[in-house]
């Protein structure tokens, strides 16, 4: 009987041990093995690879970029502008558009951010309050405004599927950067509900996944932005279990990040992961954004040399001269020196020297 039990003891310990994380790196680790594996690319291929490149400290900028442009929704544009503006590009003038005017063009009077109608949910009108900040608009204000009127009665924000715990912490970003005293009670609201669904692991569960990685890291995102001193003591643990590290226990020992099973590369999973790690260590990415956005405006604007077209003369009769004072050429005679004229007194030496050969002979012979 003592043996049965010791073996099942040994199985279920097995058992657990594959639905326990362990996380061996430290802080500092878990950074540089991110930055790592990022910078074994060699193109960024989308405007979220954009952003988790640049989250991590990493210049966009020295990498080609590919499928960034999009202007089918105005959260496109929005993101559109901020990752050219991480990569140091000009968006007032890319390829000759203008995306900073068209990106101003979608904010209704009411504030809401859509290119047609004058509504529209909050995982959208984030996008338009993120963009709108990077290039300091002057309708920035309205934006923020309509953001902060779409919380819903349990503090929550969402989409057209409802609440979101993602999409709730990415507003609390928006709005402490746009103005943290002005939206503090919103945030507040925002913040309670977030923390309403925190479990005993420290992670946040989402109403459809339960706790996963995506959730906890853009729940860290929002949180980092507002308060990273706060994340990084112990305001958001959950008893002696602090989120960040939660989040951590999903990361591989080559930087990326698993969903659901350790040693898998998850592709979204690590984006917003990594993203999260960023923030950790640098803070809010659209911070950064602002700065690259306002030395891109400083730079003097490089005027286009426009050269003069050439004229085709016309076909005029060409001008008479003036023979008055026309000196006529002097007819000169040539002296022939050519090789010709030497070769003829060459010859003529060698039969005399001939000739005097012959009548030597002739004599002395």
């Amino acid at each position: 009987m003592k043996k049965v039990l010791t073996s099942l003891w040994i199985v279920m310990t097995l058992i657990a041990s594959q639905f326990t994380m362990t996380h061996a790196m430290s802080y500092e680790e878990s950074y540089q093995t991110a930055k790592s594996y990022y910078q074994k690319k060699t193109v960024l291929q989308s405007t979220d690879e954009v952003f988790a490149y640049a989250s991590l400290g990493l210049d966009v900028s020295s990498l080609p970029i590919k499928n960034i442009v999009n202007t089918r929704y105005a959260s496109d544009i929005a993101k559109t502008v901020i990752a050219l503006t991480l990569h140091k590009d000009d968006p007032r003038n890319y390829q000759g558009v203008n995306y900073v005017e068209m990106l101003e063009g979608c904010v209704h009077d009411n504030g809401a951010f859509d290119k047609k109608k004058n509504s529209t949910e909050a995982n959208f009108q984030l996008y338009g309050v993120y963009a709108l900040y990077v290039i300091k608009s002057d309708k920035l204000a309205i934006a923020a405004d309509y953001l902060a009127s779409l919380i819903d009665e349990q503090g929550a924000f969402g989409s057209s599927w409802g609440p979101s715990l993602d999409v709730t912490a990415w507003v609390i970003e928006a709005l402490s950067l746009v103005d943290t005293a002005k939206y503090q009670e919103v945030i507040n609201q925002a913040l309670a509900y977030i923390q309403s669904t925190q479990d005993e692991t420290g992670g946040y569960a989402d109403s459809y996944m339960g706790v996963n990685v995506n959730t906890q890291a853009c729940v860290l995102m929002g949180l980092l932005a507002y308060d990273a001193a706060g994340v990084k003591g112990t305001t958001y643990n959950k008893g002696d279990n602090n989120p960040y590290d939660l989040l951590l226990k999903y990361q591989n020992s080559n930087g990326s990040f698993y969903y659901s099973e350790l040693g898998e590369e998850n592709y979204y999973a690590t984006l917003q992961g990594v993203q999260a790690v960023g923030y950790y260590n640098h803070g809010s990415l659209y911070k950064s954004a602002q700065a690259l956005y306002q030395e891109i405006i400083s730079q003097p604007v490089k005027e286009e040399v426009k050269e003069e077209p050439v004229k085709k003369e016309e076909n005029k009769p060409a001008p008479q001269k003036d023979k008055t004072n026309e000196v006529k050429p002097q007819k000169t005679k040539v002296v022939k020196t050519s090789d010709s004229s030497l070769l003829g007194a060459y010859l003529g030496m060698l039969l005399l020297s001939g000739w005097v050969v012959v009548k030597g002979r002739k004599y002395f012979g």
